[in-house]
């Protein structure tokens, strides 16, 4: 696929027609306005999702600290069986993803199958969050244990994990799904101006 944009190109897309609209190849003429405010407004949802994208992931990292506390050298080290603040900051996180999608879920001229997949995050995201709360007897106390820990928030290290990791594991599918259905809206968008070469070269 490629764009053609000159006026002189041939077969590409030529200027024409009312103010702001081009002419394909084949014959089909583009409102260069409203492509460029789809593809704008495609490029900041995608951002958006991103963000939300980056805060489900950031809990593999704070997983990274179960057990762990910061020496006086600013290192790492163990402090086994700590891990209630940890718990209580992935919840925290966890429940900004959810308002974040809660707003997402409003955004204008998005596609059903965009807020299908908005609706399913946040699905998931809940059901981690419930999770934790009906192991509030384990995970909701300051001396937290590595392995409750572990089994709630550690989804590479306990795949296994039956606190919190399965709900955590299916939270990340559908993250992942969401923003490449994003990133696929871009494309598609940016798509409304492209002409095949076969096309362009007649």
């Amino acid at each position: 696929m490629m764009v053609m944009m000159g006026c002189n190109s041939g077969g590409g897309i030529k200027e024409g027609g009312e103010e702001g609209q081009v002419k394909k190849g084949d014959g089909s003429v583009i409102d260069l306005k409203g492509v460029s405010k789809r593809i704008k407004d495609a490029v900041e949802f995608a951002g958006k999702v991103k963000e939300v994208h980056v805060l489900v992931k950031s809990v593999d990292e704070l997983a990274k600290a179960i057990g762990k506390k910061i020496d006086a050298n600013g290192s790492l080290a163990d402090e086994a069986g700590q891990n209630g603040s940890l718990i209580a900051g992935v919840h925290s996180v966890i429940s900004a993803v959810n308002t974040k999608l809660k707003g997402l879920e409003t955004t204008d001229n998005i596609s059903d199958e965009l807020k299908g997949k908005i609706v399913a995050v946040e699905t998931e995201g809940k059901a981690f969050l419930d999770k934790l709360k009906s192991g509030n007897a384990e995970l909701g106390k300051k001396d937290a244990s590595d392995d409750d820990t572990k089994k709630a928030i550690d989804r590479i290290g306990k795949t296994d994990g039956d606190k919190g990791v399965a709900e955590l594991i299916k939270l990340n599918t559908a993250i992942d799904a969401l923003l490449k259905l994003a990133i696929d809206a871009i494309e598609a968008s940016i798509g409304e101006l492209t002409v095949k070469s076969a096309v362009s070269n007649n």
